[in-house]
């Protein structure tokens, strides 16, 4: 988060002042620990509102704005900038409204009459049946992927979901407590394959956000450029004899949203090696998120490099 407002300033000077680093810190807690007081104290839809609008205003202004811009045109090469650049507040919008709705999680998920989430099951698959196998859900940082979990699970799929730890201690402490408060069983993404596969041979079903950039990653087709992308949710469904299943989430209004379930992503090829339908399955997937980016480009997340920096775009 503090990384999210300072960008390239704390990279280049916090880094190498551990005290300086405490303190930002501290004050990124103090600033997020406020912030979340005061929207819980809000319905989940002011919430959302008014952290959509925070951000709109001041997310343009952020460093990180230029990873926005850049990863928009990368995906969208046809935009002109224009187009981009008015895309840009879009993306901050969907952040704020996201850390508003957060300490509403629970209430938003907790919707028997489908008001605030509308549930589109088109999978047709057996993980989706009464009393059906578990499976593995996959999905990206759209609208507001945080409430994939409690969905799932008020519709009698509980979830072991893997998380990537902050680097605020703090911060890190205070987002966990709030994910598990909400009876979400976390993995650190660390190690995470053998806790995973235990969760899916005890019958439990594994979530992923996977759509950013892995260092470890598999060099894939994303929008027509490589990306390292991670093989892990192909290779546990495969290995464990599960279905590996999309986890669409589209934005409706002010905490209000519509999950669509879709079916499961299959290899081109049974006849292929283990490790070829592991890539095909990635492959398919990245072309599934391509889908939804490019139906609601403004609810991407995506302020974090998809790509390498040596990517040349057009004109560069």
């Amino acid at each position: 988060m503090a990384k999210l407002i300072l960008g390239n300033f704390l990279r280049r000077h916090a880094d190498r002042s551990p005290r300086l680093l405490r303190l930002l810190w501290a004050l990124e807690g103090g600033l997020v620990s406020g912030l979340a007081g005061l929207t819980a104290r809000l319905s989940p839809e002011r919430a959302s509102r008014m952290g959509r609008r925070l951000l709109q205003r001041l997310g343009p202004r952020l460093d990180k704005s230029r990873i926005i811009r850049w990863n928009l045109t990368v995906a969208f090469p046809e935009k002109s900038a224009a187009e981009i650049e008015a895309l840009v507040p879009e993306v901050w919008g969907t952040l704020g409204a996201l850390l508003g709705e957060y300490p509403h999680i629970s209430a938003i998920c907790d919707n028997p009459d489908g008001e605030r989430v509308e549930f589109e099951d088109r999978s047709g698959a057996r993980a989706m049946q009464p009393g059906g196998p578990p499976a593995v859900f996959v999905s990206a940082h759209l609208a507001n992927w945080e409430i994939v979990p409690g969905i799932l699970e008020r519709f009698g799929k509980p979830a072991t979901v893997v998380y990537t730890p902050l680097q605020n201690p703090r911060l890190d402490r205070m987002l966990r407590r709030a994910r598990e408060d909400s009876g979400i069983d976390l993995v650190g993404r660390e190690g995470a394959v053998r806790p995973l596969m235990r969760a899916l041979r005890e019958g439990r079903s594994v979530g992923l956000v996977v759509d950013q950039r892995v260092d470890s990653g598999e060099p894939l087709p994303f929008f027509g450029h490589d990306k390292l992308s991670s093989t892990a949710p192909a290779m546990l469904a495969l290995r464990m004899g599960v279905e590996l299943i999309p986890v669409q989430v589209q934005r409706r209004g002010d905490a209000r949203f519509r999950i669509i379930i879709h079916p499961p992503v299959q290899a081109d090829s049974e006849e292929a090696t283990d490790e070829d339908r592991i890539r095909q399955m990635s492959r398919r997937l990245n072309r599934v998120f391509e889908d939804w980016i490019r139906e609601r480009p403004g609810e991407w997340v995506c302020t974090k490099r998809r790509w390498p920096k040596t990517l040349q775009l057009p004109g560069n």
